[in-house]
């Protein structure tokens, strides 16, 4: 799901602090936006830069379709339960014409809301794992004069995020090998009984990487130094001081339009929208 693959795109040859300034600017400009229309135009940016740099559309499908379903689950429960049933709130239609199935504005709006913020920070945080590898990640860090040690820890707990996916796939293999997988399932009991032991089987597993990653860093000194020799060296090249200066300006412009202080057209709301198609 966030494994690391080499590329030639422009995103790979990068400097992995710069890819994260670009994400930082992102995060925040996703939580200052409250138009869902901008929000959208948003998720389009980000799904085409992910093309760009080299991710297939099938495979960027594939690594989104387990939190889009659970995305729209929770789009279809947070408009029924997530509504302010008060008679000031308005009502967009009822369901199936029955009165006690009102679908109300503020609920569509802050379900569709969640469900762009979550699927651009997810989408964002593919790209830059597909396009960073890790050790350059923490040679980027040393290189601001980070301690190695907070690092390498950081590094650690973000490869073994790949390596947990690929250990449940090698377990559902082996329970699919000796006749015990999800084709076999027919009862309750029995889904349960194998969805515990996958997840006991890949705790147990990641654990025992855990100590032998734990047993060689001890036989190795690390941290006994203050400084590290590393042999690759992380710089700031031309394209990343130009990769930054856009994305602070595109940020500046973005957080001045969000406020209100550019003097160019404002995004419609989807309600307003809504009530023109259907007075129309």
């Amino acid at each position: 799901m966030f494994a690391y693959v080499p590329g030639n795109s422009l995103f790979h040859k990068l400097n992995p602090i710069s890819k994260l300034v670009f994400l930082i600017f992102l995060t925040v400009i996703i939580l200052l936006v409250s138009s869902i229309l901008f929000y959208s135009l948003i998720f389009i940016i980000i799904f085409s830069i992910a093309l760009l740099n080299g991710i297939k559309l099938s495979l960027l499908f594939r690594k989104l379709r387990y939190i889009f379903i659970i995305l729209v689950v929770s789009v279809i429960l947070n408009i029924f339960f997530n509504a302010i049933p008060t008679e000031e709130e308005i009502v967009l239609f009822y369901l199936f014409g029955f009165k006690f199935l009102p679908i109300r504005r503020l609920a569509v709006y802050y379900a569709l809301k969640a469900f762009f913020m979550v699927m651009i920070l997810y989408t964002s945080t593919i790209i830059y794992t597909y396009t960073t590898d890790m050790r350059d990640f923490v040679y980027a860090l040393m290189k601001l004069k980070i301690p190695y040690r907070y690092c390498y820890a950081l590094m650690v707990g973000i490869r073994y995020i790949p390596l947990i996916e690929q250990e449940a796939k090698t377990i559902s293999l082996a329970q699919r090998a000796r006749g015990f997988g999800f084709e076999r399932v027919n009862t309750v009991r029995k889904a349960y009984n194998l969805i515990f032991e996958r997840l006991i089987a890949t705790l147990i597993t990641i654990l025992r990487k855990a100590y032998v990653t734990s047993i060689s860093m001890e036989n190795r000194c690390f941290g006994i130094y203050k400084d590290r020799t590393n042999l690759v060296k992380m710089y700031f090249k031309w394209k990343d001081i130009i990769f930054i200066i856009l994305c602070c300006a595109i940020f500046i412009a973005t957080t001045l339009y969000i406020f209100q202080l550019l003097p160019i057209l404002r995004f419609p709301s989807l309600y307003s929208i809504f009530l023109k198609y259907f007075n129309s």
